[in-house]
């Protein structure tokens, strides 16, 4: 169960990865966008933690979810000033809130598991 909690945390935080990728790439901008200023304000902090997540860190998870909380709070902005429905902020709302969820719940399962028992 830790691993399809660790599995399902990656695989959300790759798809928060390609959501901001695809956003900025092929969203509609202005001319004066800087395209590479945004992908690197974007995608650096998510590079951060990538090495603990990979090798199933607890700590790294226990940081992953403060970062996540920037993500969730910047896809709920831009959802709510967009004109219409639109698919990028809800993507980034969905792929930060399961990360979250799933490194909290990766982490209480895993000091659990490693946790010797109290009973004699």
């Amino acid at each position: 169960m830790v691993d399809f909690f660790k599995h399902l945390a990656l695989a959300s935080y790759f798809g928060l990865m390609i959501t901001l990728i695809c956003w900025i790439i092929l969203g509609e901008h202005s001319e004066n966008y800087p395209t590479a200023a945004f992908l690197i304000i974007a995608l650096v902090p998510l590079l951060f933690p990538l090495r603990g997540l990979l090798h199933g860190k607890p700590y790294t998870h226990a940081w992953t979810t403060f970062l996540m909380l920037f993500y969730f709070s910047h896809g709920i902005g831009e959802f709510y000033s967009a004109e219409g429905f639109s698919v990028y902020p809800s993507l980034e709302i969905l792929f930060s809130f399961t990360t979250f969820v799933a490194s909290i719940t990766f982490i209480k399962l895993n000091a659990r598991m490693n946790t010797p028992s109290q009973n004699k």
